[in-house]
């Protein structure tokens, strides 16, 4: 289905859908897959169909501090010290009314309203999800059709704006892709302290993708534990593990990443390199402790390559936050995920919301043997404000420490780059 058909397909099923919209509120009637919350305005309710409409902005302002060693290296990063839409996504979650309701998530996005590095007119626009999931089993085992999340790694399954640093670290991009098209199943053990999610996937329904049969595909699982939980004083360790294999049947790979910086191309690049075969492995863990969130996740990639042999690509992340007025992130059995903070004292009841700090350190080394695709440090310090659930305020420091071959002729193989962001985020749903 062409682009333009499949938005105009979303904007049909959004006016249809309206027709027949009850004027109150409602409680999803499938509690495992949506928040038991009531919805209000957003919410439409019929026979057949329930949904919530869905929307994020997120606004970025940034500029970046060089010296001339660091202008030497990277190139002047001027050009980025501007406000920016980081990202604009609207979308429907709901359920198809059946005996056993399936439950759908639909989004897209608008990715910066200025041109960056490498945005061309038509990749302005992406389809984020698009995925049904159908009861199969027991409570919670499920079936996932469509382009979705692929299940590995706690990070990339939360959505970004509710994670703990402005941008997730670099070795999460650099080495984990975030959506996929295929097919999943889901369930959970041991009453809800054990989560497992695998799958298939090929993107060959993405435009200018290869055919189905000579498009890479990839099986994923992640299995992730609760194994301490005391709830009378807010406390609960998380462990996580996910495997992720490929077939590069394209015959190329290319790992990339930049700065933990939305808007700038990449510092860490392997370059297009030959490849039969990739496999990942990704760890997490998690522990909450009341006003504390502490979380670490370490990423090992190996490739089958048959002009450089055997390579090894790695990086990790340790960060923490707190909760400067006492308010207690949830986890997500169901997801195997943190929750979304609700301030204890919002601007709803006369408060002043939840802020917290964060502090975090990621290193991602993209080189080895002939692929020298570079080491990054990235250290980052933040403070945010929630003054309400749906909305945020950050600021944030973070300096790079980058070992690469020069982007510029001539220049130094190191350098240390300083780079300040505001970001404030709207959230409807």
């Amino acid at each position: 289905m062409h682009r333009n058909q499949l938005w105009a397909t979303v904007l049909l099923f959004f006016l249809f859908t309206s027709l027949y919209a009850q004027p109150r509120g409602y409680r999803p009637i499938l509690r495992n897959d949506l928040n038991t919350s009531a919805y209000d305005w957003n919410a439409l309710h019929t026979k057949w169909v329930n949904m919530r409409a869905i929307m994020m902005v997120a606004l970025d302002a940034s500029h970046f501090y060089q010296d001339e060693e660091s202008m030497q290296h990277v190139g002047d990063m001027s050009h980025y010290d501007r406000w920016d839409v980081r990202g604009l996504r609207v979308g429907a979650a709901g359920t198809f009314n059946f005996d056993e309701p399936w439950t759908y998530l639909v989004s897209g996005a608008a990715n910066s309203l200025m041109k960056d590095f490498n945005a061309q007119e038509d990749e302005r626009y992406s389809l984020l999800d698009c995925v049904v999931a159908i009861p199969l089993w027991g409570e919670f085992g499920r079936m996932q059709i469509g382009k979705m999340k692929e299940p590995i790694s706690m990070e990339r399954t939360m959505g970004m704006v509710f994670e703990q640093v402005m941008e997730r670290p670099a070795h999460l991009d650099a080495l984990l892709p975030s959506r996929n098209i295929g097919i999943g199943f889901s369930d959970l053990l041991f009453d809800q302290r054990m989560k497992w999610r695998v799958g298939i996937f090929n993107d060959w329904l993405d435009p200018g993708e290869p055919d189905f049969s000579e498009s890479n595909y990839q099986l994923i699982g992640r299995v992730t534990a609760v194994l301490y939980e005391d709830q009378a004083n807010e406390r609960l360790l998380h462990l996580g593990g996910a495997y992720r294999y490929e077939k590069v049947r394209e015959g190329k790979l290319r790992y990339d990443v930049g700065p933990e910086f939305y808007f700038s191309g990449p510092w860490l690049d392997t370059g297009s390199f030959s490849a039969d075969e990739s496999q990942t492995f990704n760890a997490e863990l998690t522990y909450l402790d009341g006003p504390l969130w502490f979380a670490s996740e370490y990423t090992a990639a190996w490739v089958d390559s048959p002009e450089h042999g055997k390579l090894f690509f790695s990086g990790y992340h340790v960060v923490a936050n707190y909760f400067l007025t006492g308010e207690h992130r949830g986890y997500d059995k169901q997801r195997g995920t943190v929750r979304r903070i609700n301030p204890v004292l919002d601007f709803s009841n006369g408060g002043w919301g939840a802020v917290e700090v964060s502090a975090r350190y990621s290193y991602l080394d993209l080189s080895d043997g002939e692929i020298q695709g570079g080491v990054m440090q990235t250290t980052s310090l933040g403070v945010i404000w929630h003054p309400k659930r749906s909305s945020q305020l950050h600021l944030q420091w973070s300096r790079i420490d980058l070992k690469r071959k020069s982007m510029i002729a001539d220049g130094p193989g190191r350098s240390s780059t300083d780079i300040l962001q505001v970001r404030w985020v709207l959230v409807i749903d």
